[in-house]
């Protein structure tokens, strides 16, 4: 894939200059406000939910890039050369934009974790990743290829990191044939969701049997290791009773004043229904477990079948 050098170096200074300076302004805010689980900033929220819709134009960019330069190759199709380094351009410019509105959401919208933190640094490493290809794209065929080869590997697994943060960790992979699976080294898909593993003593509880699994299930996905939103981690009992940066989110024997009970309560198309992100709502007899479990005291040391007596 050796690109023409009809575009000068002088005519990719510019945006190269620009571009650094942008990657190392991004990078620095990032490093020095990094998401921290709190909501702050209405308007930062406001513009940061525009990441979803700025990611997309970047991606295809990106993979129309090699589709030209493969095509340039041919002689009837030679006049797509130039057309490649325009679309790389573009592509730079929006990989930056995005960027720089994902950390505004991750920063202002109440998100934390390893997830979105690998997804934020991987989205900057990309646009850092389009520049080198910028410069080196009219120097050396060889090493341009290798690296736009890499550019869209990176961004395969920026793009999947950013839906596991949507729709959970095995979104892409929960449907991957078993074949494919042990050729990529991959867990074999579990048949359910994975609870939380409780002590040996603590197994015959209620918290244990049925309230941990159906957190597990429906909630930790937002407010796990992984991701943690609004400050809020539901892996753990202790978690739950610290709450979130609102403050607690139940309040024993009182399901009418636990904010936990009444989000899960609402309507799927409620802004502060959960879960949220169009994750199916939890069922009757699940928000009735809830209930009953926090009206009973939303303790990890009543038996099992507390509700049955």
């Amino acid at each position: 894939m050796v690109p023409s050098t009809d575009n000068s170096r002088s005519s990719f200074r510019l945006p190269c200059w620009f571009g650094w300076l942008a990657v190392l302004l991004v990078g620095a805010l990032a490093f020095r406000f990094p998401p921290d689980g709190l909501s702050r900033a209405p308007l930062g929220q406001f513009f940061g939910r525009f990441h979803p819709i700025l990611v997309h134009l970047p991606i295809a960019l990106i993979l129309l890039v090699p589709v030209l330069e493969i095509a340039a190759r041919f002689p009837r199709w030679s006049t797509l050369r130039s057309s490649a380094g325009f679309v790389l351009v573009l592509a730079t410019l929006g990989t930056l934009v995005a960027a720089f509105d994902g950390w505004l959401l991750a920063r202002t919208g109440g998100q934390a974790g390893a997830l979105v933190i690998r997804h934020m640094w991987a989205g900057i490493g990309l646009s850092a990743v389009c520049l080198i290809l910028v410069w080196l794209r009219p120097r050396s065929g060889a090493s341009y290829g290798v690296v736009l080869a890499g550019a869209v590997g990176l961004l395969i697994w920026t793009s999947d990191q950013g839906g596991a943060i949507t729709h959970g960790p095995t979104y892409l992979t929960e449907y991957l044939p078993a074949r494919a699976r042990g050729w990529l080294h991959l867990a074999p898909k579990a048949p359910k969701p994975v609870p939380l593993a409780p002590s040996a003593a603590a197994r015959s509880t209620l918290y244990a049997a049925r309230v941990a699994p159906l957190l597990t299930q429906n909630c930790i996905g937002c407010h796990g290791p992984r991701k943690v939103k609004g400050g809020l981690r539901l892996d753990s009992f202790a978690g739950i009773f610290r709450g979130g940066e609102d403050g607690p989110v139940l309040v024993p024997w009182h399901p009418e004043k636990s904010e936990m009970l009444r989000r899960v309560s609402l309507p799927p198309d409620d802004d502060d229904a959960m879960p949220s992100g169009g994750k199916k709502a939890l069922t009757a007899s699940q928000i009735a477990l809830l209930r009953d479990w926090i009206a009973a005291g939303a303790s990890d040391k009543e038996p099992a079948d507390v509700l049955a007596k």
